[in-house]
């Protein structure tokens, strides 16, 4: 973490985060404690700490990403593998993940890095993905995020960054991009390969079984994007800070749809751009079942609640709207493609 991102990047702490009769009320947090630096000089190690003195609340820097959530006992307890787990050779990784069950927390976590990193960076990795399904399983999306790049965006930011191909294709048409996400390992491999760094990761064959694959950004690389540990429902961000916010294949991974079509226009200026991709993939013990959007067309319920202004701050003009293929990787001989909705629109200024 760069030592002057709470000053291009105020994070703001989301456990003394209140809306009183005096509006929003909001306490930044400072870089206390700088424990351990990289080559670069930026911070791998260190301590964050809540301004507000009623509060102090501290928050960790771990592998250069702050971790900056309101329950940080509660997302510890369930994360605390993946925030203390190193980056093994991709042999070793796979010989642990056979012991255990399949949905033991390290054979989780190493399958889920295989399908993502596969679906991300699978146009830039060697050997590339096997299987029955296209090679690039996030290529219609990232075209889609890279065309943006024409028209530039001072600050963007992704909600569910993942392993960072949404990041280092936004990055392109903005001075300053950030990813947001709550899987920590997915945030660890993303900033090597936005830091330019070849990674090399377990691909899985068959199950619990892996082979090795190499991926590497090249002139995706994004080293001066910023990582951050956060919940997508509650990000520790400045409100109306960002001139395009962006949130793929989201809405059906969290527990309530219409909460994050909040944030999600919270965090866009006035005049500024969202782009929501779903393919409304709903799930029971994710999302929750009072708050699936639209019934049998979710697309059209999205698409107006933006146009409607439903349950936010302005109306929103739809400027492009389309159905696009996503496709993830699950093993040598099987994968799921998905018809995602990708809609893009423009807040209204007054």
């Amino acid at each position: 973490m760069r030592d002057d991102l709470p000053e291009l990047l105020p994070l703001i702490c989301p456990r003394c985060r209140t809306v009183s009769e005096r509006g929003r009320e909001l306490h930044t947090v400072s870089v206390e404690q700088a424990l351990v630096r990289d080559a670069r000089g930026e911070i791998v190690e260190g301590i964050l700490r809540c301004d507000n003195r009623l509060c102090r609340r501290a928050y960790p820097i771990v592998d250069g990403i702050p971790i900056v959530v309101a329950d940080l006992a509660g997302f510890l307890r369930g994360s605390l593998a993946q925030v203390v787990e190193r980056e093994l050779h991709p042999q070793t990784a796979a010989l642990l993940a056979l012991g255990g069950a399949d949905s033991d927390p390290y054979p989780h976590l190493v399958e889920h890095l295989s399908i993502y990193l596969d679906a991300h960076w699978g146009d830039r990795a060697e050997p590339p993905p096997d299987g029955p399904g296209p090679r690039f399983g996030m290529e219609a999306l990232a075209a889609r995020l890279r065309a943006r790049a024409a028209e530039r965006a001072e600050r963007t930011v992704e909600l569910g960054a993942s392993v960072g191909r949404g990041v280092a294709e936004l990055a392109a048409g903005s001075t300053l991009t950030v990813g947001v996400d709550l899987h920590f390992g997915a945030l660890r491999r993303a900033r090597r390969l936005l830091g330019g760094e070849p990674l090399d990761y377990p691909r899985k064959q068959a199950g619990r079984h892996y082979s090795t694959a190499t991926a590497r950004a090249g002139d995706r690389a994004a080293p001066d994007a910023a990582l951050v540990c956060g919940d997508a429902l509650d990000p520790p961000l400045v409100p109306s800070s960002f001139d395009r916010v962006a949130a793929i294949n989201l809405l059906d991974s969290v527990h309530s749809p219409p909460q994050l079509l909040s944030v999600i226009d919270g965090l866009c200026r006035r005049g500024g751009e969202v782009i929501v991709a779903s393919p409304y993939s709903w799930q029971s013990g994710i999302v929750g079942e009072e708050h699936r959007l639209g019934e049998h067309d979710p697309a059209a319920e999205v698409t107006r609640r933006l146009r409607d202004g439903v349950e936010l701050e302005a109306r929103y003009t739809v400027e492009d709207e389309a159905e696009v293929t996503w496709y993830l990787r699950r093993d040598a001989r099987s994968g799921h493609s998905y018809s995602v909705h990708w809609v893009r629109a423009r807040k209204a200024s007054g």
